[in-house]
């Protein structure tokens, strides 16, 4: 049997690329929501973990406060890509987000049912306006130029 997955494109923030998707439509357990931009520093900042691990800990706060309306789960995975190395003011660094949510239960057929895309869409606003686009260290841009 093979597995085939799906992805759907949203166009939610300007400066951000956003979609969801599964890995396996035939047996929908999950949906993964991604969203990447180039992110430039506000200021000088010796050591860049801990802002980074500061707009992780935001989106997660944000994730698991947004689930109790929707058909998913409490349990989530939350992986942010953005290298502290090499990061300084002016010049900017690629930022991936993905999140992973789990169905309470699985008879969820299709990722593009109204209860699912709004509820996706509604988590998706929330990560950028809330915590991104407010953030005070860092500027979004679509491209690195």
């Amino acid at each position: 049997m093979i597995k085939q997955g799906r992805e759907i494109n949203t166009q939610i923030a300007d400066v951000f690329k956003t979609s969801y998707g599964t890995v396996d439509i035939s047996s929908l357990k999950s949906i993964y929501l991604h969203l990447s931009s180039w992110a430039e520093p506000l200021e000088e900042v010796v050591n860049w973990e801990r802002p980074i691990k500061k707009v992780k800990s935001k989106i997660k706060h944000i994730v698991h406060n947004e689930l109790v309306r929707t058909p998913f789960k409490d349990k989530t995975i939350v992986d942010l890509d953005l290298r502290a190395s090499g990061m300084k003011k002016g010049k900017r660094s690629f930022l991936k987000c993905e999140v992973t949510l789990f169905f309470k239960d699985l008879k969820h057929k299709d990722i593009k049912v109204p209860s699912i895309s709004e509820s996706i869409h509604q988590i998706t606003d929330k990560i950028i306006n809330e915590t991104l686009l407010a953030s005070k260290v860092f500027k979004f841009h679509k491209s690195k130029k």
